[in-house]
């Protein structure tokens, strides 16, 4: 191996300043060598090899030690290259090249090593070597062109010293970045500027290509990389290339340069060097951004904008101005402002504004004045005068809005903030403030009032069915009713979507009054709504739940206290079926109570180690396991053990069911890798929660957990409900698709209980279908599950699937799936689900036995 430091390597071509070749100077006849080399043989054949050399005739001079090496070069006549043995008597690896930069000053120093190691050359060469040679990996040729390009880069260096210090000193001075490179791309020299700017300072730069630098300056990486190829591109145009680059700087900010590139040329067309000159303009393109941002201000700005000379006629004025006033700027031109004057404002109005705008040098305050078709209106106005250094007035301005506009505005605002902008009808926050305010009268006065919430039931059905252009004239058919029968006073609200509420602010003084009221209410209600609708020329029937809620004296809830009881209700009547009443009971509230308190225990102790891995074996025809289910418990460390239907409904109303997913398959990869190790591998199948899917992240996670347990991702199993398919099925199919290509596998779970299996089943890449255990328990004596069971069958043969049978508990289910082909069992009659220390020890004995 060779590697190559910064040296010049075209030949001897020099790069004078004025472009002409100087072969003569960097002809090399005869080169004096000290060679550091203690083993004898090695010494022989470096001496053998220069000996062969025709062109260059060597005087080697040859010592065993550094500290030889250090006497010949204080003692005797000067030598013109040092080749440094690294592994020496007195001194080894980069400690002998550190002294050897030392002792030999600026002599070329190559480093002679048996050691291959790209790392530890580039070390080297930092601390100055100029070339590094691998023993048995160099012949005559590569080892006297070595020399010859080291020797050449130090007379270019000597050449350089002596012709180029006043330029340094020139470019040095400069803020702008200079650098000259050679024909094949190397650093020769750069200023101080262009090295502070790249944090090049203490680096050995000069020799290098700016890609090698990259390794050096990983923050300018990038910089160094696109240089280089932009370097490319200026040779293959041979002609000065002018572009502006962003470089970015350590802390955060970046500098924009406008860089010029020469590229130079050997007589013959050969590439002789690049010089490279570029000057900061960020400042400049500040300014000019600064510029075009105030032009587009002022031509954009919704606010009026007219500028005046010092004699106050008018100069400029933007689009709002002429949009507001109704001239053009051709009309505007030359005139004095007074021609938009309304008449409505006396001669001491405008003295004293003139008075404070000399005095403070602005006036804001609101002036009439009139379109140029006579219309009067108001607007706000911020007068500016404009002077120049000297403090002479040079420009007045004018910036103003049309407050006819900022009023509408505002009052369409105000209206968006308490109605629904569907029905016109009052919405959450004005229902609630009207709620609250009810709430302090009720505790001041005493009695009972009412709130009704009322949902329309099936209306998603009525939406998907027709459209939510039927939807929404639905709803204002429906707003239109109940507004009909309601007393003034009472107030009607559309809160969400088809969720309507009613506040009944009239006391009554007892509680069975405030009841009776509230529940002839509803009844007339539904009564009115359950009138059919006719919607597109055709009868639309619906029926509704209504939730009430009764508010008195003493009240400790606020208004979204009661409005959530009133909903408990509603939830409550929907639960019936639909078209109920239901008045909210202190039993319900508790619910929640219970509910959110063990969301919030479910969520710590997802994180907290309270989740128990469990796994339900899978096993052939034979009875022998070739699969598991994995399942979750809890356990909790005061209530014991939960079953999952106390707390998957719960993690998947609230989303909790995300990260419990992300739980069990983490343990199940982990297991997997476990069984994997012991030679015991077998697959593992996941039921996936169509929230967890539908995460944008969901295929890197689990690409993620394969790779980090090094699992063989053919051993998992994910289990997908017919519910996912409700989703963007193009989404689903291409993270499906992804993760197959992985190897990772995919089984339909329940299938055949829903609605969409055989509608998508065959866009999607399945290796497995579950039967639901409803048809598997229940096939034996009814020929319906029997036959639909033959029906999930026939499909899983004819797609080449794999077929799994949930809930087997007899031998007899047992027997009659097997009568039906080769299918995989899972159920009590094999084994109840038990936790994975469990189930390992049974599945180890199994194997041993």
């Amino acid at each position: 191996m060779i590697v190559k430091d910064s040296t010049v390597y075209a030949s001897a071509d020099a790069i004078s300043l004025s472009g002409k070749k100087e072969p003569a100077r960097d002809e090399i006849e005869s080169c004096r060598i000290l060679l550091v080399e203690d083993e004898p043989g090695d010494a022989h054949l470096i001496r053998s090899i220069l000996c062969m050399a025709r062109s260059v005739n060597f005087d080697i001079t040859w010592v065993t030690t550094l500290a030889e090496a250090r006497a010949q070069l204080h003692d005797s006549p000067p030598h013109d290259v040092l080749l440094l043995d690294l592994s020496l008597p007195d001194s080894s690896g980069l400690d002998t090249v550190h002294a050897g930069r030392q002792a030999a000053d600026r002599l070329p120093l190559i480093v002679l090593t048996g050691r291959d190691d790209t790392d530890f050359a580039l070390q080297t060469l930092t601390l100055g070597a100029q070339d590094y040679l691998v023993k048995g990996c160099f012949d005559t040729d590569s080892l006297v062109r070595a020399i010859r390009y080291a020797i050449s880069r130090r007379r270019l260096e000597q050449r350089l010293a002596e012709t180029g210090m006043h330029l340094q000193t020139l470019t040095n001075a400069l803020p702008d970045i200079v650098c000259f490179k050679d024909g094949e791309g190397r650093w020769l020299e750069a200023n101080d500027f262009t090295l502070r700017l790249f944090q090049l300072d203490n680096i050995h730069y000069r020799g290098r290509k700016s890609s090698e630098l990259a390794l050096y300056q990983k923050f300018y990486r990038e910089a160094f990389i696109e240089c280089e190829a932009s370097d490319e591109a200026v040779w293959q145009a041979r002609g000065i290339r002018h572009s502006e680059e962003t470089i970015p700087r350590p802390d955060g900010s970046s500098l924009i340069f406008h860089i010029t590139k020469v590229p130079l040329f050997h007589e013959d067309g050969r590439r002789k060097g690049l010089v490279v000159f570029g000057r900061d303009i960020t400042a400049h393109k500040q300014v000019e951004a600064r510029q075009r941002l105030a032009v587009r201000v002022f031509e954009t700005t919704g606010e009026a904008i007219m500028v005046t000379d010092a004699d106050a006629n008018i100069v400029a004025v933007n689009p709002a101005f002429m949009r507001i006033t109704g001239y053009t700027e051709q009309e505007i031109a030359g005139k004095n402002p007074r021609i938009l004057a309304s008449g409505r404002h006396d001669a001491f109005f405008y003295q004293s504004l003139w008075q404070s705008l000399h005095q403070s040098g602005e006036w804001v305050g609101e002036i009439w004045n009139k379109r140029k078709n006579g219309q009067i209106f108001p607007e706000w106005v911020t007068l500016s005068v404009v002077r120049d250094e000297a403090g002479s007035v040079t420009n007045y301005m004018a910036v103003f809005a049309d407050l006819s506009e900022i009023r509408y505005a505002q009052e369409t605002v105000e209206l968006l903030a308490w109605n629904d902008t569907l029905t016109g009808l009052a919405n959450r926050a004005l229902f609630l403030k009207q709620l609250e305010q009810l709430l302090a009268h009720v505790r001041r006065e005493g009695g009972f009032a009412e709130v009704l919430l009322i949902n329309i039931d099936r209306f998603k059905n009525i939406n998907e069915a027709r459209g939510f252009a039927v939807g929404d004239a639905l709803l204002k058919k429906v707003a239109e009713r109940l507004s009909r029968i309601l007393k003034p006073g009472q107030l009607l609200a559309r809160l969400d979507s088809d969720e309507f509420a009613i506040l009944l602010p009239e006391l009554s003084a007892c509680l069975e009054a405030a009841g009776r009221e509230a529940l002839a209410l509803s009844e007339t209600l539904r009564a009115v709504l359950h009138e059919s609708i006719e919607l597109e020329g055709e009868a639309v029937h619906f029926d509704v739940s209504i939730g009430i809620a009764l508010l008195s004296e003493p009240l400790q809830e606020t208004a979204t206290d009661v409005l959530r009881q009133a909903d408990m209700a509603m939830a409550k009547a929907k639960a019936k079926g639909g078209g109920n009443t239901v008045f909210f009971e202190t039993a319900m509230g508790e619910g929640i109570k219970e509910r959110f308190r063990l969301e919030g225990e479910l969520r710590a102790a997802i994180g907290s180690n309270q989740l128990r891995l469990y796994l339900q074996p899978q096993v052939n025809a034979a009875g022998r396991q070739v699969g598991a289910e994995a399942l979750v418990r809890w356990q909790h460390p005061e209530r014991g053990l939960i079953p999952p239907d106390q707390f998957i409904p719960l993690a998947e109303a609230t989303g909790l069911i995300t990260a419990l997913d992300r739980w069990v398959l983490a343990a199940v990869c982990r297991l997997l890798a476990d069984l994997e190790n012991e030679g015991a591998a077998l697959s593992i199948s996941v039921n996936i929660s169509p929230r967890h899917f539908r995460q944008a992240d969901f295929a890197e996670n689990i690409k993620h957990l394969l790779a980090v347990n090094g699992v063989s991702p053919a051993h998992l199993i994910l289990e997908v409900t017919e519910g996912l398919m409700i989703a963007d099925m193009n989404d689903v199919v291409a993270k499906m698709t992804e993760l197959t290509g992985l190897g990772v596998h995919f089984s339909m779970d329940d299938f055949g209980t829903g609605y969409s299996s055989l509608a998508y089943l065959k866009r999607l890449p399945i290796h497995e279908l579950k039967i639901d255990k409803s048809f598997i328990q229940e096939a034996t004596v009814d020929p319906s599950d029997a036959a639909l069971v033959e029906v999930i069958l026939s499909v899983a043969q004819h797609l080449n699937l794999r077929v799994v049978a949930e809930g087997v508990e007899t031998q007899v289910q047992a027997d009659f799936l097997n009568a039906r082909g080769p299918i995989i069992h899972q159920g009590y009659l094999y084994g109840r689900p038990e936790p994975v220390e469990s189930w390992r020890a049974r599945l180890h004995s199994a194997e041993t036995a």
